[in-house]
C-alpha cells in the first residue's frame, strides 16, 4: 500500500481553480494522473468538496491530531504522553517483542496475574 503524500499549496490552488471553473472530475483526475475516486478523496481531504457515501469518508482524527494520554507505561511506568490506547511506550515495545500480543495480555503479565487469556 502506498503512503499518501500531502498536496502542495500549488496543487490545492490548482484543484480549487479547476472546481471553480467547472472542470469535470474526469479531466481533473487526468490532470493529476489519478483515478476519479482518488481525486474525490483528495477533494474531501482538502475540504474542497463533499460527496455522499462512506467511500469518501475520512477519519476525523489524523495522525497530527491524534489524542494522547499520560497513562504510565505498563512495563517501565514512564508517564510521557503517548497516543491514546497505547499501553506500552515505544522504548519498551522496541526492547521486547510484544508484537501480536494484546495489551490486556501484557498488562496481566506485568501485574503478575497467573491466569491470562491469550
Amino acid at each position: 500500500m502506498n503512503s499518501r503524500n500531502s498536496l502542495t499549496k500549488e496543487q490545492v490552488s490548482r484543484l480549487r481553480y479547476m472546481l471553480n471553473n467547472d472542470y469535470s472530475y474526469r479531466a481533473m483526475a487526468k490532470a493529476f494522473d489519478v483515478c476519479t475516486d482518488t481525486l474525490k478523496r483528495m477533494l474531501v481531504r482538502e475540504g474542497l468538496a463533499e460527496f455522499d457515501g462512506a467511500k469518501y469518508a475520512i477519519s476525523p482524527l489524523h495522525k497530527t491530531e491524534q489524542r494522547h494520554w499520560a497513562r504510565p507505561c505498563l512495563r517501565c511506568k514512564d508517564d510521557k504522553p503517548r497516543p491514546q490506547w497505547q499501553y506500552i511506550c515505544d522504548k519498551c515495545k522496541s526492547s521486547v517483542d510484544v508484537n501480536g500480543l494484546s495489551d490486556s495480555y501484557i498488562e496481566a503479565m506485568n501485574n503478575g496475574d497467573g491466569d491470562v487469556e491469550v
